[in-house]
């Protein structure tokens, strides 16, 4: 079993801990999404972001928006994808939420399949995609740390599991 507590980590400006579906109970409000959208056979969607390099999609829940609408909306905004299926696995826990809020907040994390990846909008923020399996992740992710990886463990984990029912 993971040790999430020990596995905290400074991602842009803010400190950032995991906290596991089966272990979150009250959180802050969410205000981001993450999305690891799996092939099912252990690679992992990847969005080129300008300015960030390889990343899950991710984003911000615009106002009345769920958190899993906003997860399907990064998922084809920054890769194309259209998701076939959708589990909340835990969240991101951020403090402060950002520069301007300067509160905690929460960045539900999402598992994910594709139904189809479609060709990105001309407006994406993203340069392109490509699948990766965990192994080539250290090398490809552009902010890649041991929570970073733990969660990409953790999602595996939960896929096989999921595949084994």
């Amino acid at each position: 079993m993971t040790d999430w507590d020990a596995l905290a980590a400074v991602w842009a400006g803010r400190w950032m801990r995991f906290v596991a579906g089966e272990q979150a109970t009250e959180l802050p409000a969410p205000r981001y999404v993450v999305v690891l959208i799996s092939d099912g056979a252990g690679r992992y969607l990847l969005a080129n972001i300008r300015e960030r390099g390889y990343c899950a999609p991710s984003g911000r829940i615009e106002a009345g928006e769920t958190p899993d609408a906003a997860a399907r909306r990064e998922a084809y905004e920054e890769a194309g994808a259209i998701l076939s299926q959708i589990e909340p696995i835990g969240a991101y826990l951020l403090s402060p939420c950002s520069a301007d809020e300067p509160a905690p907040c929460s960045a539900p994390v999402f598992l994910a399949r594709a139904e189809r990846i479609e060709p990105l909008r001309a407006d994406s923020e993203s340069q392109g995609v490509r699948w990766a399996a965990l192994s080539e992740l250290p090398a490809l992710y552009y902010d890649w740390s041991p929570l970073i990886e733990s969660v990409f463990r953790y999602a595996e984990e939960r896929r096989q599991a999921a595949r084994e029912r």
